[in-house]
């Protein structure tokens, strides 16, 4: 059984890989699908004033469990059960930490902003820095 991963985020970029993974992957018995969505950590500093830092937390974790719901339904509405992992941290440390676990990591392909993809691409570090084959779905 081959075993993707696709690390999910708020984009456009991630949300338009959906129709790449449906058409190559879709409706297969032998292919599992696992989404990931890293929600970044909660700092906090005491300059801020008085912030309810349990309450901040929560609100991320929210917002992140509705992205990987978001994506849950969109591949039940074609007929693809996934399982979904919610992790908090730098995104590329944790998908590093857990991608021996599987045999593709599929991720959206960077916003075409040359500015955005020099300074806030995650992308070029995935494809260099995993131990399994990346597929940049656009």
């Amino acid at each position: 059984m081959a075993k993707l991963l696709f690390g999910v985020s708020d984009t456009e970029e991630c949300r338009r890989a959906i129709k790449t993974i449906i058409k190559l992957f879709g409706h297969r018995d032998e292919v599992e699908l696992t989404l990931l969505h890293v929600t970044p950590e909660v700092l906090v500093y005491a300059e801020s004033g008085i912030v309810d830092y349990g309450t901040i937390e929560n609100i991320e974790q929210e917002k992140s469990n509705e992205i990987l719901d978001e994506f849950d339904h969109t591949f039940k509405a074609e007929g693809i059960l996934c399982k979904k992992i919610l992790r908090t941290g730098n995104p590329i440390d944790v998908v590093l930490e857990i991608a021996h676990q599987f045999d593709l990591l599929v991720i959206g392909a960077s916003e075409s902003s040359l500015l955005h993809r020099i300074f806030n691409s995650h992308q070029n570090s995935f494809i260099n820095s995993s131990p399994i084959p990346v597929l940049v779905a656009k």
